[in-house]
């Protein structure tokens, strides 16, 4: 039988199976192979005794979250219709260059990237302008972006609607609301939150691992644990460029069909950043970003 992987920890999967969730492990040929993740589709023999069911094989994905970890490349979450970056207007403070790593990850997977600015209820009028101009620089590269409540509830009918019958992993972190927008969702009110540090203003993990739930509204919600960087490294540097899409209307007509948009003359991309056709912080980024994956 098929199977939807919810939860990994080492050999030890959980699963949904036609609605109910089993535990299996994975058997030494479906081991040799890559590590599941959660959002994978699995096949499963099932078994009277739960813990004797075993993994067989991972089909193959469609897509998958990841980023650089501990030498490697950690698989966050696979088969996604949508990379959800939720953020915080304050407490901790809004960080667009999060935001922009998140997004050129998903986007350099093929997917669709939206921004869900929490704790709207915070706000003050210099934050609501800091949104307004993110919502702009956003739209311009197709990314949506939602202003959240989860305390009061603003904006959460309308994410609903945006993730409804979509599969989807949310990122974020530490302190953003993640936990809390589990629960706004739909999601189960046992589920913990965590406070923030007096000292850091950063929030405490309550997520440890990766994990799949159902929620109203045929969601199928990814949940990670909150991330305080977000490196880059696994993309290459002349892909980073296609990881910002409004470049794109500028690109052809640089001079040097290989252009970086760096230091090269001729770029209209670089000309477009000079004059407020594109998002000047959005395009100091992108050489931010260049700069990592190149290695200067």
């Amino acid at each position: 039988m098929t199977g939807l992987v919810t939860a990994v920890h080492g050999r030890s999967i959980r699963l949904l199976v036609e609605g109910t969730e089993v535990r299996a492990v994975l058997t030494g040929k479906a081991y040799r192979g890559e590590a599941p993740a959660v959002g994978d589709l699995a096949e499963v023999r099932l078994c009277p005794d739960s813990c004797n069911s075993m993994i067989e094989a991972i089909l193959p994905r469609r897509n998958c979250l990841k980023r650089p970890f501990a030498g490697g490349v950690q698989i966050i979450a696979a088969n996604l219709d949508l990379a959800l970056v939720l953020v915080s207007v304050r407490n901790p403070p809004l960080r667009r260059g999060f935001i922009d790593r998140n997004a050129a990850s998903a986007i350099h997977e093929g997917i669709p990237v939206a921004l869900a600015v929490n704790k709207m209820d915070l706000a003050g009028p210099e934050d609501v302008l800091a949104v307004d101009d993110l919502e702009r620089d956003c739209g311009a590269a197709g990314i949506a972006l939602f202003r959240v409540s989860c305390l009061s509830g603003e904006g959460i009918v309308e994410l609903l609607g945006a993730l409804g019958g979509r599969t989807v992993v949310m990122t974020g972190p530490s302190g953003a609301g993640k936990t809390s927008m589990v629960r706004a969702l739909g999601g189960p009110e046992d589920v913990r939150t965590g406070d923030l540090n007096a000292k850091t203003g950063k929030g405490s993990h309550t997520t440890v691992a990766a994990t799949l739930r159902m929620l109203p509204g045929g969601i199928a919600l990814v949940d990670t644990p909150g991330l305080r960087a977000f490196p880059v490294d696994h993309i290459p540097a002349y892909e980073m460029q296609l990881c910002f899409p409004e470049f794109a209307g500028f690109r052809d007509s640089c001079r040097f069909r290989d252009c970086l948009h760096h230091n090269e003359p001729g770029c209209s991309v670089k000309e477009a950043a000079a004059s407020g056709a594109v998002s000047a912080e959005r395009y100091a980024s992108y050489l931010q970003l260049l700069a990592e994956v190149s290695g200067g």
